[in-house]
């Protein structure tokens, strides 16, 4: 009876965290209950024994490794406390300990299977798996951006029914569902996250950018009912949706159409330019272009250009943006508004505070003449 109460009640209350805590306390409240019985029924007989030694009895007996440095002298010891510690006690630890390792096991097969609600802070969010090796490389950008190998990812699909192994040699956590649907972003942290990335579904299919324009908007909208800033770019498929895009607000669109096409044309004409193209794009290794907001104003371009080659830091500024047009290699009267952003190309983005600073304090007015 006592069993079949037991195995009801963890029917009914299924959830991992219930059934742990559960069996937990009532291992717990066993151990006690035993170890008090013991304890009134054999300290009369046994002077020297307390209340820790009856429950450490009460362990060891519930347990079956009986060490024997404490066992009943008394009837009422051996036949009303023992027996039921003997009987009861070690049917209900076991099962006990078999629903702590089924709710662990279980735990681990709806991580597996993309059930299971991310926990994480400040974590990467990308929607949609075009195909593994891509989000895998996805996932080594990201962390070699911020030197940390660990950096937690989480992937929103609908095309995986499990988690790939190339995600668990990667540390890559996955969760099943539409990035379209609050409950499954919910699920996936994005709340709680500091980048999400949407991946078009497919770049040949036309409906790609409308599921990413709702994923979209769905991340600005749990954005908005949160304090924390979420950093969103979305990957465009066609250009022609560009405009529609920008009403999401995201940090950053990326289109997949004619950036190829650019590239292998300066390949045609500049072989050997898609080699410098991946070394500035690429994170793991040399320098990268930044986009740095500053203190610099009424400085002209060219003066910080040549003050940043004495600096000690690798810090070269090759452009700024004025009003969203970004414009390289400014004529050498550009002078810098307190509007505009610098592009900077320097090994970390710290590489050009650390100028900032020097220059500001050697320097204490802009040299605009």
């Amino acid at each position: 009876m006592i069993f079949y109460l037991f195995r009801r009640w963890f029917s009914l209350h299924h959830k991992p965290a219930m059934r742990v805590g559960t069996a937990l306390f009532v291992a717990i409240f066993l151990n006690l209950l035993f170890g008090a019985a013991f304890y009134l029924a054999e300290s009369a007989q046994q002077p020297g024994l307390g209340f820790w030694d009856s429950v450490w009895w009460s362990m060891v007996t519930m347990t079956t490794v009986g060490y024997g440095d404490f066992y009943p002298k008394t009837f009422v010891g051996r036949f009303l406390v023992a027996y039921p510690c003997l009987v009861i006690g070690i049917g209900l630890i076991g099962y006990a300990l078999g629903v702590i390792a089924e709710s662990m096991l279980e735990g681990f097969n709806q991580r597996n299977k993309g059930k299971a609600t991310m926990r994480f802070e400040d974590h990467l969010v990308i929607c949609q798996c075009p195909s593994v090796s891509r989000v895998v490389q996805l996932v080594a950008q990201f962390r070699a951006a911020h030197e940390a190998p660990e950096y937690p990812a989480v992937v929103v699909t609908a095309r995986l029914d499990e988690r790939p192994i190339e995600f668990r040699e990667n540390s890559i956590h996955f969760v099943k569902g539409v990035p379209t649907s609050e409950e499954t972003l919910t699920r996936a942290g994005v709340g709680r996250a500091a980048a999400v990335i949407v991946l078009a579904h497919d770049p040949r299919d036309e409906g790609s950018d409308a599921e990413s324009f709702t994923a979209g908007t769905l991340v600005k909208l749990i954005e908005g009912d949160g304090e924390r800033k979420i950093s969103l770019v979305i990957e465009l498929a066609d250009r022609k949706n560009q405009r529609m895009m920008e009403r999401v607000g995201a940090s950053g669109i990326v289109p997949l159409e004619g950036i190829t096409d650019k590239l292998l044309m300066q390949e045609v004409f500049n072989p050997g330019l898609r080699a410098i193209f991946e070394e500035l794009v690429t994170y793991k290794k040399g320098c990268e272009f930044y986009i740095v907001s500053h203190q610099l104003t009424g400085w002209k371009l060219r003066d910080l250009q040549v003050a940043a080659l004495d600096h000690p830091r690798g810090v070269q500024i090759v452009g700024a943006i004025r009003n969203l047009v970004t414009i390289m290699n400014p004529e050498k009267h550009f002078c810098i508004k307190q509007t505009d952003q610098l592009v900077v190309l320097a090994e970390c983005r710290t590489d050009f505070d650390a100028f900032q600073l020097t220059h500001l304090a050697q320097n204490l007015q802009p040299q605009t003449a």
